[in-house]
C-alpha cells in the first residue's frame, strides 16, 4: 500500500512538472512569437510529417538500427564484462582499452563511420553499439569484482568448483549491474543514433530533420526532437520496468 501511495505520488510530482514546463514554453511561446511556434504548429508539423513525409518509416528504421545495435552490444559487453571480473588476466589485459574507449568522443568519429560503413542502416548499427556496449561492460565487470566474499568463501569451504561459483554466486549478484548497465547503454543507444542522424542527414530521421531545418521552420525541428525524447524516455522506462519485475530482492543483502 505505502508502495502505491509514493509511486502515486512520484507520478503526480512528475507529471505536474511536465505541466508547468508546457505552460512556461506557451508563455514564452506567446512572447517570442517569431522565434517559437505555438504548440499547435508543432502539432500540425508533426501530423504533415506522419502523413506525408514517412516519419513512422523513418522511426521504425531508426528503431531497427537500436534494437540491432544494442542486442549486439549486449551479446559482447555482458561476457567481456563478466570475463573481466571474474579472471584477472583478462581484467588487466581489457581494463586500460576500455577505460580508454569508453571516453572517446564517438560523436566526433562519426563522419570516419560513415566513410567506412556508407550513410544506411551498417553505420547507426555500428554507432548505436559503440554508444551501447561500454555502460554494459563496465556495470557487468562492477557486479563480478563485488560479489559477496562470504558467499565465495562458504562455496569455497563446500569444495565448489569455479563454475559453480559463478553460476550460483556471481551470476545471481549481476543481476542487477547488468540492468542497470542495460538501462544505461539504451539511453546511451538512442544518444548515437541521434548523433548519426544529424550527421547523416540524407535519410529517415535525419533527412525529415534536414528538410525543415533548411526551410527555417522550426514546429518541424522541434516536433522530430520531441518524438526522440519520447523515444528517449520510453526505452529506459521499459527496462526500468523489467529490473523491477526481476529483481524482487535487496542487492545490499
Amino acid at each position: 500500500m505505502l508502495d502505491m501511495e509514493q509511486r502515486s505520488h512520484r507520478i503526480g510530482l512528475q507529471a505536474g512538472f511536465g505541466i508547468f514546463l508546457f505552460a512556461v514554453y506557451v508563455v514564452a511561446a506567446m512572447t517570442f512569437v517569431e522565434q517559437l511556434p505555438m504548440p499547435d504548429l508543432i502539432l500540425d508539423a508533426f501530423v504533415q510529417q506522419v502523413e506525408e513525409e514517412g516519419m513512422i518509416d523513418a522511426f521504425a528504421y531508426a528503431m531497427r538500427a537500436i534494437l540491432l545495435g544494442f542486442f549486439t552490444a549486449v551479446v559482447v559487453g555482458i561476457p567481456l564484462g563478466l570475463a573481466m571480473g571474474v579472471n584477472r588476466f583478462v581484467e588487466e589485459f581489457m581494463d586500460p582499452y576500455v577505460n580508454a574507449l569508453y571516453v572517446v568522443p564517438f560523436a566526433a568519429l562519426v563522419p570516419a563511420f560513415i566513410i567506412w560503413f556508407g550513410t544506411g542502416l551498417q553505420v547507426r548499427w555500428v554507432i548505436v553499439f559503440m554508444f551501447a556496449v561500454f555502460p554494459i561492460i563496465i556495470n557487468t565487470f562492477e557486479g563480478a569484482k563485488t560479489a559477496p566474499d562470504n558467499l565465495l568463501e562458504v562455496a569455497d569451504s563446500f569444495n565448489a568448483g569455479r563454475l559453480f561459483k559463478i553460476k550460483s554466486v556471481i551470476v545471481p549478484h549481476e543481476i542487477p549491474y547488468i540492468l542497470a548497465g542495460l538501462r544505461l547503454g539504451i539511453g546511451r543507444a538512442v544518444k548515437g543514433l541521434v548523433v548519426t542522424e544529424i550527421i547523416v542527414a540524407v535519410s529517415g530521421i535525419g533527412g525529415i530533420l534536414k528538410a525543415w531545418s533548411a526551410a527555417y521552420k522550426l514546429e518541424g525541428v522541434i516536433s522530430i526532437v520531441l518524438a526522440l525524447m519520447v523515444l528517449g524516455i520510453a526505452l529506459p522506462w521499459l527496462l526500468k520496468v523489467i529490473h523491477q519485475r526481476i529483481i524482487w530482492w535487496d542487492p545490499s543483502h
